[in-house]
């Protein structure tokens, strides 16, 4: 089923949205929780392609759908669109991948690093780089330390920041990373043009910058990794998403989520859900 045409579904339908409308699953949540739906409804489908969308589907009013995922009208603000946009931009992140580790112990939030074995196996300079590594992110709060038992052990405890930002398991023979916020904002919208992309009708593509570092990134060797990688502070660089417009019956619609809102919406018809959004910074992680 396109996404060219405005989709509705009732909580626990099987919405079977073609390859091509959503061939790429993002891994992380989406922004706004989307309800699971029950196994045994119908699938509708609301034809708008001649009617404006910027108002309440008529299967939204009646109560025949608990979602609908409208095309984006034609005539749809560029105000509208950049308000749409800025908060992806301020829950984008910048990911730093952590260096591999040997991790001896591993409980919760702390963790027993043996830079003695590292040197001893793995050679001199890997476990140098790695404990410097990691003393740069205890620099950056997200981490404590103290001195293991053992000579050239260290044991590592997350704080609330680290916590916070961590995607990943912490166990032996994984590389988590910390995602931290990248703060960046909407220099311009530069183009918009419809059709079907992977989570919407609308595709954008805009500049953003970042007038500072973020406020995390305190440490001269984060910023000098930082410029490798992310445009330099004031540059702006090149972004893209796809927006669709969202629909939620009363009772279904999530806290703080304003009805009728353009959002970057892929659905995962496997999962019966929106799983996330495609936002493109155009830049890269951080090893």
């Amino acid at each position: 089923m396109p996404l060219g045409r405005a989709v509705p579904y009732l909580i626990g339908a099987l919405l079977a949205l073609s390859t091509a409308a959503c061939a790429t699953v993002p891994t992380y949540a989406p922004t706004s929780p989307v309800a699971a739906a029950p196994s045994s409804a119908e699938v509708t489908t609301l034809d708008t392609s001649d009617a404006p969308t910027a108002r309440m589907p008529r299967e939204i009013r009646l109560g025949a759908a608990d979602m609908v995922i409208q095309r984006v009208e034609a005539d749809v603000s560029r105000e509208e669109v950049a308000a749409a946009i800025a908060p992806l931009l301020s829950n984008a992140t910048i990911c730093m991948r952590w260096p591999a580790l040997w991790i001896a112990q591993a409980r919760r939030n702390v963790f027993l690093v043996r830079y003695d074995l590292m040197a001893r196996d793995w050679g001199e300079a890997s476990a140098a780089n790695a404990e410097a590594r990691m003393e740069e992110f205890v620099q950056l709060g997200f981490l404590t330390e103290r001195p293991g038992q053992a000579e050239r052990t260290v044991e590592y405890s997350l704080t609330e920041a680290g916590a916070q930002y961590l995607s990943g398991v912490i166990e032996p023979g994984r590389r988590p990373r910390f995602c931290a916020p990248a703060e960046r904002r909407l220099v311009e919208i530069t183009d918009m043009e419809w059709g079907e992309y992977p989570c919407g009708t609308l595709r954008v593509r805009f500049s953003h910058v970042s007038d500072t570092w973020p406020s995390w990134a305190r440490t001269e060797a984060t910023r000098e990794r930082l410029a490798g990688s992310w445009p330099a502070v004031g540059a702006p660089a090149q972004g893209s998403v796809s927006l669709g417009r969202i629909w939620y019956a009363r009772a279904s619609l999530p806290v703080g989520f304003q009805n009728g809102a353009l959002m970057s919406a892929c659905y995962d018809s496997s999962r019966r859900q929106i799983v996330g959004d495609d936002l493109n910074l155009t830049v890269q992680e951080i090893e």
